[in-house]
């Protein structure tokens, strides 16, 4: 982590504003305890609407915003007057079901106060598995855009199970960011930004407009809060800002309580700004880095890792020594050092059945006729993305 002052500092903000002004494709994240508030507390939509009014004067001129909406399980807590949050997904599920219109039914309002429509995409984990409803994913939210609509995206609570869901809405929004090829995610939660030390515990605790990169140490000094309602915290929040720089779009978090999209959009100093490295700019590989629920493992020998890290190489099959897992073909896969150290994930062209026949071959010695397909490389430069940076390079 790195942290600036004084005229450093100030070139930094203005770097910040430079990027921020020339972003065009917009996701927000509003968390439950903070859309709650709004509604729940008094049942005032001041703050909120001044965030629709925010969002309908950039829509006016050409930007493409979409909203990431928590609230469906909350909205039907709330209906029932259930004020714990039940541990029984059947209950969820159900609470969701009841809440999801009510939420829906709320922004279609406020929307409609500026003469704005919105259409509503939900969604469930097994969208990044595969590649082809990720892309219908995408063809809709576009498609939306270009009927001048709002799209609010929600994890399907109502029918999402363990093994489907994304676990919050901070990786969701992530996800949304990729799908649009979003310049800018902005995260409203329950802080002004983050600090350097806890602000609801320590009086001397500072804000950080400009964070360059999110490494380890960052983690470190970060004390999570979490209530009945919200399933993320701040460690969440930088794991989701984390991916979603990687993927070539910048982060902001800030306050939801009092929603400022203008003052944020105009480049002012609000909230904590996450710069992008754009680490995985091809489309392909930026979907490969959200399956974090790999399919199977590829062991590979040192001289593959060399390659593949070093060199940038694709993996062939000379350098694999065992496999794990059954998976078949297309699978997103794990690629493990001899150290059993993940180092990569790619789409596998072979299934893990005929990785075992073929593994530790020169490509020319494999025997066709034992493969359906055959393909030189097991997984191809691009269709992998690779985890560990190379360490002894620094010193050759």
């Amino acid at each position: 982590m790195h942290m600036t002052q004084g005229e450093d500092l100030t070139s930094l903000l203005n770097e910040r504003k430079e990027y921020i002004c020339k972003s065009k494709r917009i996701v927000l994240k509003l968390g439950t305890k903070v859309l709650l508030s709004h509604y729940l507390q008094g049942g005032k939509d001041g703050q909120i609407m001044r965030l629709v009014d925010d969002i309908a004067y950039y829509h006016e001129k050409g930007y493409q915003i979409a909203i990431v909406s928590s609230g469906a399980v909350g909205f039907g807590m709330n209906q029932i007057g259930l004020e714990q949050r039940p541990a029984d997904l059947k209950r969820i599920q159900a609470l969701a079901s009841m809440g999801q219109s009510l939420l829906m039914q709320k922004w279609n309002e406020l929307f409609a106060r500026k003469g704005l429509k919105t259409g509503q995409i939900l969604l469930t984990y097994d969208i990044i598995e595969n590649r082809k409803r990720f892309l219908y994913a995408r063809d809709c939210m576009l498609s939306l855009f270009k009927y001048g609509a709002i799209p609010i995206i929600n994890e399907n609570d109502s029918v999402a199970i363990d093994e489907l869901k994304f676990g919050d809405n901070d990786a969701l929004s992530v996800l949304v960011s990729s799908l649009m090829d979003a310049d800018l995610l902005v995260m409203f939660t329950d802080t002004d930004g983050l600090f350097t030390k806890n602000p609801h515990r320590s009086h001397d605790s500072k804000r950080i407009g400009y964070l360059d990169r999110i490494d380890k140490d960052i983690f470190n000094f970060i004390e999570d809060r979490q209530g009945q309602l919200s399933l993320g915290g701040m460690t969440s929040k930088l794991q989701a800002a984390l991916r979603s720089t990687q993927a070539g779009a910048g982060v902001v978090i800030c306050s939801g309580f009092t929603p400022d999209l203008k003052g944020i959009l105009d480049g002012e100093d609000i909230g904590t700004f996450i710069k992008p490295d754009r680490k995985y700019q091809k489309k392909r590989k930026r979907w490969i880095s959200f399956n974090e629920r790999i399919k199977g493992k590829v062991l590979i020998d040192t001289g593959a890792e060399i390659a593949l890290i070093r060199n940038q190489r694709s993996l062939l099959p000379g350098g694999v020594v065992g496999v794990e897992g059954n998976f078949p073909v297309g699978s997103v896969v794990g690629i493990y050092n001899t150290g059993l150290e993940l180092i990569g994930k790619g789409i596998s062209y072979y299934s893990s059945q005929e990785i075992d026949l073929i593994k530790g071959q020169r490509t020319g010695n494999i025997n066709k006729n034992s493969v359906k397909r055959f393909y030189h490389e097991i997984i191809h430069r691009d269709n992998m993305i690779i985890l560990k940076e190379e360490t002894a390079h620094h010193g050759t």
